[in-house]
């Protein structure tokens, strides 16, 4: 994006939508309208004829991203599937150990062998205590990947919402100029958008997460 430099002075009749940096306001809107707009919908059609299924959803763009009055919420997709997926092979190698090693009763795991003469003895099979170890380990490491995730979640939130109020109050004050890509409070000069988020998000406490987040 341009910077905001030798900035043309502005117009003595110039109302709150003018851009400071090319004068104009054809393309100025405020900066909610703006974030809104920059949100993109994608619409997926699956299957065909009668079981055909449309779904959409929401995918901000970078323009969007970079508006926005918090930093994102922490991704953590990966390490919920990957719990998921985990806990699911725990259930099921456990009961897989249950019915083919036979470990939860010791009278199910006898067999009757008999002998060529009519004859025959009892043997007991032993339980497939690997796979007990197995489940045990996937169990442990899916209930890690669930607690990490909810400690991280509930850091972020620690970290920005006490502050969203603040943050948003001095956000939906702003205006964007989509000619030149940056964004002006009224009577002030024009702004990146990297300087626009961290006044914002230092408003809301959270300005140290700017550096982390760096806009487009």
């Amino acid at each position: 994006m341009p910077e905001p430099v030798d900035q043309p002075p502005r117009p003595a009749t110039a109302g709150p939508l003018t851009c400071p940096r090319c004068g104009r306001e054809d393309r100025v809107t405020g900066v909610g309208a703006a974030y809104l707009a920059a949100k993109a919908k994608l619409r997926e059609e699956t299957g065909t004829g009668e079981e055909s299924k449309v779904t959409t959803r929401e995918e901000n763009s970078a323009l969007a991203q970079a508006l926005a009055p918090a930093p994102p919420e922490p991704a953590g997709t990966a390490r919920s599937c990957t719990a998921t997926l985990l806990l699911l092979g725990a259930v099921g190698t456990f009961i897989w150990g249950a019915i083919a090693g036979k470990w939860l009763s010791r009278d199910s795991a006898e067999r009757w062998i008999p002998g060529p003469s009519g004859d025959g003895h009892v043997v007991v099979d032993p339980p497939l205590l690997h796979l007990a170890w197995i489940s045990g380990a996937a169990l442990a490491l899916a209930v890690l990947l669930f607690v990490v995730e909810a400690r991280i979640t509930a850091k972020w939130r620690r970290r920005t919402l006490p502050g969203r109020g603040a943050a948003d109050a001095v956000w939906s004050t702003a205006w964007y100029c989509a000619r030149c890509g940056t964004v002006h409070f009224t009577g002030e000069p024009a702004l990146t958008l990297q300087q626009f988020r961290t006044r914002v998000w230092s408003a809301g406490d959270y300005g140290d997460l700017a550096r982390r987040h760096p806009a487009i």
